[in-house]
């Protein structure tokens, strides 16, 4: 029982303290602006410290005291800076004059800001780290600054980490865990997102973020990667990620270090014993094999090797030589881990075999519409090729275009004209509007139809991403010039595939209004009406001679 009174009059000590230290806050800002505390009617009796008061977040008023200099200064500088007056009210006039302004406007706004400032404290940081304290805020523009700072890097750091979650996710997705020994969890990446993944603080080309990102472009090619996560921490830097590149049936090709430099087999092999054994350990293997005696020690060497005795035939006496013992470890325990590890990637090379799904394709090609190509994929297992490929073609109906041209109509028949003009043609109007075609081929049934085949191309998503870019600029400029391109040529060859019967007129009138006769008749139905009426009175002469 005396417990537990002694921790009632602990607790009711704490509240006490708490108490006077609120109260105090808030005698201390009422005195030293009285301007603030000054209860008023027309703010229904409350005063603007009131109004901070009751905006106060902290549960201690810590904020009070800061918050109320702001005030005070904005006050001051509307009134002695600007000119303003006050007015003393909640509800603004709307028959106010220019030079009021509303002290408890100013008040509620500045209040607003408290509780995202004491919520935000956390963001916070780096150059508006001094603002952590709200005394060092002097006005409400810089108070207003040091909130919206903070919400945009909290707004930063949520996305930045959903990112992260979301390729995380996207990575273990589209991964496949290869082995999982007590040295390395080796990692067969899948995608570009399990590729950059784990493959955070390496070099490779395939792990790029910044720089263009060839996962696709290899493995297009069919390659395959591995990648060795060593899992103990007295591993150098360089060999903390390995990555290993397999060919298409799953062998070993080529391997690489953190920094992306090329090593050997052997250097490869040095790396993920260092990873067995330790640094130190395989250190002194190194400089054991180099001679270097004032280095060696025989005692770490020892230690290193000696947890792996009895595996994989490995074995040794104090008496066996050191370079035999070594000599074991790596035909044994090393080897043994690799060739494992190789096998484990052949595996997988055989279910997964390398390169991009068809869906990933299909689902890039859908995100281009076209008003005048058609993609064609072709598929490995549909042409026997080792890679997809693709190709655009599209088409020109002359008749099409005919028939889009206001006033203008075909000379004759399509099929009256030789198929090398109309070929001749056609290639002109796709240089005209800058398009560059592999193949041109009048259709079979119409001779007005050309079917046309862009250049094909191979690769990854990234190159047909670029090439379905490119055709996408082919679609606009089809759809803003071919008409006109069209119109200048087959108009103006000799002899013209197109006439325009109005502009034939219009250059004959032309023509002749460069003519004397024009100087005589500028209206030419006002001559020929002239001539009409001479005829009409010659024939009526004649009549009137003859009946005598």
């Amino acid at each position: 029982m005396m417990k537990n009174l002694l921790e009632s009059f602990r607790s009711y000590s704490l509240d006490g303290n708490e108490t006077l230290l609120i109260e105090g806050r808030k005698e201390d800002a009422a005195a030293k602006y009285p301007e603030l505390a000054k209860k008023r009617e027309e703010l229904d009796g409350e005063s603007l410290l009131d109004a901070l008061i009751a905006a106060d977040p902290s549960g201690n008023q810590k904020y009070l005291q800061g918050v109320a200099r702001i005030v005070q200064k904005s006050m001051d500088d509307a009134e002695q800076k600007n000119g303003f007056a006050p007015f003393w009210g909640k509800l603004w006039p709307e028959d106010a004059a220019d030079n009021l302004y509303s002290p408890w406007g100013v008040t509620n706004n500045i209040a607003e800001l408290l509780a995202p400032y004491h919520s935000l404290k956390t963001f916070i940081r780096d150059q508006d780290a001094p603002f952590k304290d709200i005394n060092n805020i002097k006005t409400y523009s810089a108070f207003r600054a040091v909130v919206d700072t903070a919400k945009r890097k909290k707004e930063t750091q949520e996305r930045e980490k959903k990112e992260k979650a979301e390729l995380k996710r996207a990575a273990h997705e589209t991964s496949e865990v290869i082995a999982n020994t007590p040295y390395h969890l080796v990692i067969r990446p899948l995608s570009t997102e399990a590729s950059c993944y784990f493959g955070q603080a390496t070099r490779w080309c395939i792990s790029a973020t910044e720089a263009k990102n060839y996962f696709d472009h290899y493995t297009s090619q069919g390659q395959a990667f591995l990648f060795l996560l060593a899992k103990r921490k007295d591993v150098d830097k360089e060999f903390k990620k390995l990555a290993v590149v397999m060919d298409r049936s799953g062998d070993f090709e080529d391997y690489y270090n953190a920094p992306d430099d090329s090593m050997s087999l052997r250097e490869f092999e040095y790396a993920v014993m260092q990873t067995l054994i330790g640094a130190e350990a395989s250190n002194q293997i190194a400089s054991f094999e180099f001679e270097d005696e004032d280095q060696w020690e025989k005692d770490v060497l020892i230690k290193g090797l000696e947890p792996f005795k009895g595996q994989d035939g490995f074995d040794f006496d104090e008496d066996d030589s050191i370079e035999d013992i070594i000599a074991l470890f790596r035909d044994t325990v090393l080897m043994d881990y690799i060739g494992a590890l190789e096998e484990a990637g052949k595996e997988s090379v055989q279910d997964t075999p390398p390169g991009i799904p068809d869906e990933a394709y299909e689902e890039k090609l859908a995100e281009f519409d076209f008003d005048n190509f058609h993609i064609t994929l072709n598929y490995p297992d549909e042409t026997g090729a080792e890679h997809v490929y693709w190709e655009a073609s599209t088409g020109i109906d002359l008749d099409n275009l005919v028939e889009r041209a206001e006033g203008w109509e075909a000379v004759s028949d399509w099929d009256e004209w030789d198929e090398e003009s109309l070929h001749a043609l056609v290639e002109t109007l796709l240089t005209e509007v800058g398009i560059w075609a592999e193949e041109i081929e009048q259709d079979y049934g119409d001779p007005a139809v050309f079917n046309i085949r862009l250049e094909s191309d191979s690769g990854g998503l990234d190159s047909l991403e670029g090439y379905l870019n490119n055709i996408d600029h082919d679609d606009d400029k089809m759809n803003s010039g071919l008409l006109d391109a069209f119109i200048e040529t087959a108009s103006e060859v000799d002899p013209p595939f197109i006439r325009n019967p109005a502009k034939e007129e219009e250059d004959k009138e032309a023509a002749r209004q460069l003519t004397r006769d024009a100087d005589y008749w500028p209206d030419p139905e006002e001559k020929k009406k002239q001539i009409d009426l001479s005829l009409q009175e010659n024939r009526f002469r004649i009549k009137i001679v003859k009946n005598k």
